[in-house]
């Protein structure tokens, strides 16, 4: 249902997960390592050690294929997942730092053109040039990184943007100087794990091997160490109390802090191993590690989206693409109540009014229907709402936050049941209340039923099939 995106198979959300989280281990790497590379070449310019040249040819080969190539590849997918799956959310972003944006892509620019400029100059040109070719890439990509930020953190807490409108007072929000200041700091984990798997790529017996394994532990070990620090004592404080509350609730999937924990140990177990027994350390280990890393990145990223729930905006825009609040200072106004009042069928773009589907003659059931088309616009930002975004494997069914399980686990099966449900929804704090009219939302309660119904009897026929 345009402007909605469900999936295909799999829900939206993960769509964009996964490809973010990709993105993140890729778009972190090329700032974290073109300033170990920089800290690198400067020992080797410094102390007059050519054979550290050697890591550093490899190192900037591996940063431009797989940082630049792929990196920039999902960075591509990360407009088109989130602008198909929350085209409002993006539009707003868009129209209120385009500029920054456009500064964004300005200084990747500098980093695409920097890499390559790096690496095929590495013994052409004199030492000193090819070391500020280091500066310059390094300085670049930390520009990117604090523009991204300025907009990432803006979607969770946008500060006096809610009063004033403007775009400065929204980039530089409450949680920006942490949160650039922590992503820094775990960008080193990253270029440690990263390094470890070019370091030991290197013959053994080359006498610099071992040192570069001990600078990639040092190094990602500092790195974790003042992250964990900022996130506890400076971050996680300035978040806002509802999205503390929501980080406790079910809202965040139980296995996600384990997973987050686990990349933590691995980290600094397989960082320590690096910097105390450098002759030890294997690349196997260090592409375990960065698996684990990997993972602990996806777990940290599906928290800092999920505490902003239910806004895709905190403050504004609900996550389904809905306004809840004014903002006098751009002329914008709520929708949220008259949307209320006479109802979101009709009234709301791309929703059709209920005379119009009642007439439709190929529709069998114009009031399933209507709620079919409520229950996609209010509920499938976060929720699986329809057999269209699930897996079935033998007899397991791959769902996020099916609607179906939610309600039979909660014994609300009946339209009866469900409709007295929805209409208390709001007393979670990950939830708005539900937007339309008592019949709308009864239309709803209709649909859901029906979706338990169609859920659990097709999966009853999937096992007796086997």
């Amino acid at each position: 249902m345009y402007p909605i995106w469900e999936g295909l198979f799999v829900h939206s959300a993960m769509y964009v997960a996964i490809i973010a989280t990709f993105h993140v281990l890729a778009s972190h790497l090329t700032v974290a390592g073109a300033w170990f590379n920089l800290y690198i070449e400067r020992r080797a310019v410094r102390e007059n050690r050519p054979e550290l040249y050697e890591y550093l040819k490899r190192s900037a080969l591996g940063l431009m294929v797989f940082s630049y190539v792929f990196g920039a590849m999902s960075g591509v997918g990360i407009w088109q997942s989130t602008t198909a799956a929350n085209p409002r959310g993006i539009s707003t972003l868009i129209h209120n730092f385009v500029f920054y944006w456009g500064s964004e892509w300005y200084m990747f620019l500098i980093d695409v053109i920097g890499i390559i400029a790096y690496y095929y100059t590495i013994g052409r040109v004199s030492k000193e040039t090819h070391l500020r070719l280091a500066w310059i890439l390094a300085l670049g990509g930390s520009g990117t990184l604090s523009l991204i930020v300025g907009i990432l953190s803006f979607k969770l807490t946008p500060g006096a943007w809610l009063e004033n409108g403007l775009s400065l007072a929204g980039f530089y929000n409450p949680t920006f100087w942490p949160q650039w200041l922590m992503r820094f700091a775990f960008m080193f984990v990253i270029t440690g794990g990263w390094s470890l798997i070019i370091a030991t790529g290197i013959p053994r017996g080359y006498f610099e091997r071992e040192k570069i394994i001990r600078y990639a532990g040092g190094i990602g070990l500092i790195g974790l160490v003042i992250g964990v620090c900022l996130w506890l004592f400076w971050y996680e404080p300035t978040l806002p109390i509802h999205a503390r509350t929501v980080m406790v609730s079910p809202a965040v999937v139980p296995l996600t802090y384990p997973v987050i924990i686990t990349g933590i140990v691995a980290a600094a177990l397989g960082l320590g191993l690096s910097l105390l027994a450098p002759q030890l350390q294997r690349r196997w280990i260090a592409l375990i590690l960065m698996a684990l890393i990997q993972a602990a990145i996806f777990g940290a990223e599906r928290v800092r989206e999920v505490i902003r729930k239910p806004d895709i905006i905190s403050g504004y825009m609900s996550s389904n693409q809905l306004l809840f609040n004014d903002l006098p200072a751009r002329g914008i106004a709520s929708e949220e109540a008259n949307l209320k009042r006479d109802g979101m069928m009709g009234n709301l773009p791309f929703m059709p009014s209920p005379g119009r589907l009642s007439t439709n003659t190929k529709i069998a059931n114009p009031q399933l229907e209507i709620g079919r088309t409520l229950v996609t616009q209010q509920c499938s930002a976060c929720h699986n709402v329809s057999l269209q975004t699930e897996i079935r494997v033998v007899n397991r069914r791959f769902v996020l936050r099916s609607l179906a399980d939610l309600l039979v686990a909660r014994q609300r099966t009946t339209a009866a049941e469900i409709d007295v449900y929805i209409k208390a929804i709001q007393g979670f704090p990950y939830m708005h209340e539900m937007v339309g009219t008592d019949a709308e939302r009864a239309a709803m309660a209709i649909y859901l039923e029906h979706f338990i119904t169609q859920t659990y009897d097709n999966q009853a026929t999937t096992i007796s099939q086997r």
